[in-house]
């Protein structure tokens, strides 16, 4: 195998996130039932790395790495088709090896394994102690096997991307605002999700907007990809309503098409004033803590992005004063706490209690990612810092 296509390989052996990582039982199924339907003493799932071997899953073999130059499955994946070796002592290639010279292996076939872009990466291998040979029949229902472990590495490739779609969905750095302190969090129920928030600097002003798309998954994340790709294209040309009902205007077919709808939170905040102007698109859980006193909920009657067509949103005011914090936590949060009044009472002895926006959202981000949830979970704080 020539260089350019070996680094290829590698690079997309490691980009499965395999390697090196536990035992999992969606391998060893595949192991036990290949030991069973063939009745041989040893099976393994191994990937081959620049340098070494490394069994993911095995029957009769110890997992972790073994020195390539005593791995037959690194010869496995130089040919899509199967490596069958009926006597490995008669095998040039293999007579010297330590198993074949101990007794140890005398048949070997290997099943190569392909990652999404057609590298092979490994191979599924089947041991036994004797000669033998396979027919046709048993190499075609080997090569089942195989697909059915590409298919577990390719729900593994697709994880990684899950996570980098939901890392794009948020924002790529902290806002930092003079006598601002801004936090934010959103852990999916999955590996990707349909909520999001987002922060930007709009005119004089400092922007955020968190939205819930319908559902969980791929389909609601890229849904809320489109959303806030409109909102921002949209909020620096125009009032703060405008943007959000240009930008459920553009989601009109996604939306129907999908079936779904999305709530949203839309807020702008004059940095000297603590003036704060804000569109409720269904969202209706977010609060202002003040240091004492009863928290004030930002509310509206105005319906979800989607819900109906043409429909329009009003902007509201409201002031966030020097010691108070604004909490926005989407519908999640009703997994943990069903009745909203006990949210806000949660809600507001939690501002109080630790005051930091990074150390309210770093407890809410700790609960949900401990915890199993149904719905996807985000929550952003902003705090104004007293005068």
């Amino acid at each position: 195998m020539d260089a350019s296509r070996e680094r290829a390989r590698v690079s997309a052996l490691r980009d499965l996130n395999v390697l090196d990582t536990p035992a999992e039982e969606r391998f060893d199924q595949v192991v036990r039932l290949a030991q069973r339907l063939f009745d041989v003493p040893k099976v393994a799932v191994n990937l081959v790395d620049d340098r070494r071997q490394f069994t993911k899953a095995a029957v009769g073999f110890d997992l972790g790495d073994t020195p390539l130059d005593e791995s037959f499955c690194s010869r496995a994946v130089a040919d899509p088709n199967p490596l069958v070796v009926r006597d490995a002592r008669l095998d040039h290639r293999f007579a010297q090896h330590p198993g074949v010279e101990a007794g140890d292996i005398r048949f070997y076939v290997g099943q190569p394994l392909a990652a999404p872009g057609g590298e092979l990466v490994g191979a599924l291998c089947l041991v036994d102690d004797h000669p033998r040979d396979l027919s046709p029949t048993e190499l075609d229902l080997l090569g089942d096997l195989g697909r059915w472990v590409e298919r577990e590495l390719a729900m593994d490739a697709d994880e990684v991307q899950a996570r980098e779609v939901q890392r794009r969905l948020l924002p790529y750095r902290p806002l930092e605002v003079p006598a601002y302190e801004i936090a934010g969090c959103c852990v999916p129920a999955r590996l990707v999700g349909g909520d999001y928030y987002d922060w930007s600097l709009v005119d004089d002003s400092f922007q955020f907007v968190v939205a819930d798309v319908m559902g969980k998954g791929m389909t609601s994340a890229v849904l809320a990809a489109g959303i806030r790709s409109m909102m921002r294209v949209a909020s620096p040309f125009n009032p703060l309503a405008e943007a959000v009902r240009r930008t459920a205007v553009g989601m009109t077919e996604d939306f129907t098409e999908t079936s779904t709808f999305a709530t949203l939170f839309a807020c702008r905040i004059t940095p000297g004033t603590g003036a704060l102007e804000y569109v409720d698109a269904g969202h209706g859980l977010t609060l202002i803590v003040p240091p004492e006193g009863p928290a004030r909920r930002l509310e509206s009657t105005d319906l979800p992005l989607g819900a109906l067509p043409d429909d329009t949103w009003a902007a509201r005011a409201e002031r966030l004063e020097p010691g108070e914090t604004l909490l926005l936590v989407s519908d999640g949060v009703l997994d943990i706490y069903p009745e909203e009044d006990a949210v806000v009472a949660v809600a507001t002895d939690l501002v109080r209690t630790v005051e930091r926006p990074a150390e309210v959202i770093g407890r809410i981000e700790h609960y949900a990612r401990t915890h199993e949830l149904a719905d996807d979970l985000t929550a952003v704080a902003i705090r104004r810092l007293p005068s």
